[in-house]
């Protein structure tokens, strides 16, 4: 199993994951619906909607984050007497 191409992966179905729920966020609700239970379960859903998206956004944010720091530090070889003093 390739870790680089499996974390692509992720990343990118967790960036899809997070457009579906903004489009169930983007939804309205219906006028002729105005029952309160209905309403109150809409709400309820957008609501949950919206921190699944932002808990995925941050963590997506934080693991490209984590690569990006990764690329940017070099290991440094250090010898014999380096290691020393």
């Amino acid at each position: 199993m390739d870790v680089k191409k499996t974390r692509e992966r992720l990343l990118k179905a967790a960036e899809n994951s997070i457009d579906e729920l903004i489009k169930v966020m983007n939804k309205k609700m219906d006028p002729e619906e105005l029952d309160p239970e209905k309403v109150k379960i809409s709400a309820s859903a957008y609501r949950l909607a919206m921190e699944d998206a932002m808990a995925m956004m941050a963590k997506v944010e934080e693991i490209t984050s984590v690569d990006k720091e990764d690329k940017s530090k070099k290991q440094e070889f250090f010898g014999v007497e380096d290691r020393i003093k």
